[in-house]
C-alpha cells in the first residue's frame, strides 16, 4: 500500500498542472458514480442500483451510417423508465470488435461528420443523457487524431444539446485495463473531454493466457511473478504514470469469471488442452449444487471455484469479493464502480447479490 500512498502524493502535485483552472471547483463537486452496461433485453433491471446505465451498442459501418437498431438499441422505453427513477442514460457506441469501422469513420471526413450527425440526433430523439465512447481501441498512432477530433466535437455538441434542454449531457470512455491501449491518448485531452473512465479492470486472463489466472483479480498474486496483473496495478498506472485523477476513473466489476482445465489456480496450461470458459455468476449456484468447492484467495480478495474431480477451476466474483473491491474503490478516491453486464448476476427469484452487495458498499462510503 505504500506504493500507492506515493501514487497519490505525486498526484497532489500534479494535479494544479492538469486540471483546467476553470474545473477545480467542478472537481470538488463531482458525485459518485454507480454504473450499469446494459447489453442486450434483460427484463426489469433493477434501476434503483443505479446511478448511470449505458445502453450498449450502437454500431455502424465504415461510411458513418448507423446500423440497424441492434438489441433494443436505442430505445425511448429504457430512456423513459430509467429517468423516471432517477437514473441517467448514455448510448455507448461501438464494443468489442468494431474498432475497424471506427478507423474508417475517422478517415473519411465525409464518413466522420455522417457519423457524429447519426450519433447526436439519437441521442436527442431518444433522450440519452449523453455517450459513452466503446472504440477498443485506438491505440495506433494514425488513429489517435481523428478520435481525439471527434471526441472533441462530441463534447462541444453534446454540451449545446445540454444547454437547450438544461441538464447536463455526459461523455465517458471504456478504456482497457492493457495499459498500452490507451498510451497514445494525451492526459490532457481525456481531461478536456471525458467526464470519467471506465477502467475494464477484467480479463486479466482467459484463452491467451499460459497459465490459470484469475479474471479480476484486486490485488496481483504473487505466483504470476512481479509482473502479475491486476485493479490494483492497472488503476496505479492511470494516477501515477498518466496523471489522471482519481475521481475521473470508475473501477471495473465483471459478473462473469473464467475457467481452466488445470487441477488449481496458476496451474501451467496444457499446449493441448481445451480452452478456458466462461462462468457467469448465474452459474456459480448449479455449479455448488454439482459439488464444485468455493475456496477464497486471501492475497487477491477473490474466490475460486475447483470442480468436483479436480480437473478444473474457475476464477470469479462473488458477493464478498465485489464488497472488498468496491470498499477499495471507494476508499481510494475513485469516482465509483461500473459493471459488465447488468443482467450478469440476475438469479431465478429477481436478485442481483453482486451488485448489491457492491451497491451497499458504495452507498454507505458515498454519504
Amino acid at each position: 500500500m505504500t506504493r500507492f500512498t506515493s501514487g497519490l502524493a505525486f498526484l497532489a502535485l500534479l494535479g494544479p498542472a492538469l486540471a483546467p483552472q476553470s474545473t477545480r471547483a467542478e472537481e470538488a463537486r463531482r458525485d459518485k458514480v454507480f454504473v450499469g452496461y446494459l447489453y442486450g433485453n434483460p427484463k426489469n433491471p433493477d434501476y434503483k442500483l443505479y446511478t448511470h446505465i449505458c445502453h450498449a451498442f450502437v454500431t455502424a459501418d465504415g461510411e458513418g451510417r448507423i446500423n440497424a437498431n441492434r438489441r433494443g438499441v436505442p430505445s425511448h422505453d429504457l430512456t423513459r423508465d430509467a429517468h423516471a427513477a432517477g437514473v441517467k442514460v448514455l448510448v455507448s457506441l461501438g464494443g468489442w470488435g468494431w474498432d475497424d469501422q471506427f478507423r474508417q469513420i475517422v478517415a473519411n471526413p465525409e464518413a466522420e461528420s455522417r457519423y457524429v450527425e447519426a450519433v447526436l440526433k439519437l441521442v436527442d430523439e431518444y433522450d440519452y443523457d449523453g455517450i459513452d465512447l466503446d472504440w477498443e481501441y485506438p491505440d495506433a498512432p494514425s488513429e489517435t487524431p481523428g478520435f481525439e477530433r471527434m471526441t472533441r466535437t462530441f463534447r462541444k455538441r453534446l454540451d449545446a444539446i445540454g444547454a437547450t434542454k438544461g441538464r447536463k449531457m455526459f461523455v465517458t470512455m471504456a478504456a482497457s485495463s492493457n495499459y498500452g491501449t490507451i498510451d497514445k491518448l494525451d492526459t490532457a485531452f481525456l481531461l478536456e473531454t471525458m467526464d470519467w473512465i471506465n477502467v475494464m479492470t477484467y480479463d486479466y486472463a482467459g484463452a491467451w493466457s499460459p497459465r490459470a489466472g484469475h479474471n479480476s483479480p484486486l490485488f496481483a498474486s504473487s505466483k504470476e511473478g512481479p509482473n502479475g496483473r491486476s485493479t490494483e496495478r492497472s488503476m496505479l498506472y492511470f494516477l501515477e504514470k498518466r496523471g489522471v485523477p482519481a475521481d475521473r476513473l470508475a473501477v471495473g466489476l465483471a459478473l462473469y469469471g473464467r475457467g481452466f482445465p488445470t487441477p488449481e489456480p496458476y496451474s501451467p496450461r496444457a499446449k493441448d488442452a481445451p480452452r478456458p470458459f466462461d462462468v457467469t455468476y448465474k452459474d456459480v449456484p448449479k455449479r455448488l449444487q454439482e459439488g464444485w468447492t468455493r475456496t477464497w484467495d486471501d492475497e487477491t480478495k477473490v474466490p475460486w471455484l475447483t470442480s468436483p474431480d479436480g480437473t478444473k477451476v474457475a476464477g470469479y466474483d462473488d458477493p464478498e469479493s465485489m464488497r472488498i473491491k468496491t470498499e477499495w474503490a471507494m476508499s481510494k478516491g475513485f469516482r465509483g464502480v461500473f459493471f459488465w453486464q447488468v443482467d450478469g448476476d440476475r438469479l431465478p427469484d429477481g436478485s442481483n447479490p453482486l451488485q448489491k452487495a457492491a451497491h451497499d458498499a458504495w452507498s454507505a462510503a458515498a454519504k
